[in-house]
């Protein structure tokens, strides 16, 4: 083989090991986007998660400003006849669950409300700020 070609081979190597490592870079380049996208989805997925429970604590907090404790139970503040109160035991729990009237023949001030929830069970005379449990 001639100068010139060995000169050509050489210079054939030398062009087929700069298309290697341009490719390798490029692959290398194509994982750390991938990479890059995944930790974006990760963040995106965290910030819709933290949306939502910034929604809940909103709506937490604006129940509690539409809410007054009042003779041992909970009412609406614009229920100004107090005429459904709300289970405390299950509010510190962070349900909103209305007492139910429990009508034993007694009159409105002697009769208590019970909690329908299978858990609690409370029993509430607002009117006497007696508890049953």
């Amino acid at each position: 083989m001639s100068l010139l070609g060995k000169a050509n081979e050489s210079v054939d190597l030398v062009k087929a090991a700069l298309d290697a490592k341009t490719a390798l870079a490029t692959a290398e380049e194509k994982e750390k986007l991938a990479d890059a996208k995944l930790a974006l989805a990760d963040l995106k997925e965290l910030l819709a998660s933290q949306k939502d429970e910034i929604q809940d604590l909103k709506e937490l907090l604006k129940e509690k400003k539409d809410l007054v404790f009042d003779m041992g139970v909970y009412w609406k503040a614009e229920d100004h006849n107090r005429g459904q109160p709300y289970c405390p035991v299950c509010y510190a729990k962070g349900n909103l669950i209305p007492l139910q009237k429990c009508w034993d023949g007694r009159d409105k001030t002697q009769s208590p409300w019970m909690c329908p929830d299978k858990e609690c069970h409370a029993s509430y005379n607002p009117w006497d700020h007696k508890e049953h449990y």
